[in-house]
């Protein structure tokens, strides 16, 4: 009888590869081996990742484009949400003053359209 035991094979290493296609919702699952990319589960994930991923880049300070259309859009969308906050505030000084509500219905727009100075300015003084 052989007193040695045998040895099994050691078992191969499992994880994320930096190009994962396994993940639903990252690019490259809805059109993975085997299939059309026309599913509508995987396409909605996908979507709402990549939306994600806008909103975290936005958010952060850390969207960057050099395409100068972009630019321009950035900077006039971010404009034209600020531009209601700008109005109340001349409003206030003057002494009309808005109600909370309106406050808090022109606050949501207001952080986006300064996110997205923020970035066009930063994106400005990259180039």
């Amino acid at each position: 009888m052989d007193t040695k035991a045998k040895k099994s094979p050691k078992p191969a290493k499992v994880g994320i590869q930096k190009t994962s296609t396994s993940l639903q919702g990252w690019p490259g699952y809805r059109t993975r081996e085997g299939r059309s990319g026309l599913d509508p589960v995987d396409s909605n994930a996908e979507s709402g990742h990549m939306v994600g991923i806008f909103i975290q880049r936005l958010l952060g300070g850390n969207l960057r484009t050099k395409k100068p259309l972009f630019l321009v859009s950035m900077a006039v969308i971010g404009l034209g949400c600020i531009s209601p906050i700008l109005l109340a505030v001349s409003e206030a000084l003057q002494g009309n003053v808005l109600p909370f509500s309106a406050w808090a219905a022109m606050a949501i727009p207001g952080l986006v359209g300064s996110a997205l100075l923020v970035s066009f300015i930063k994106n400005l003084i990259r180039y």
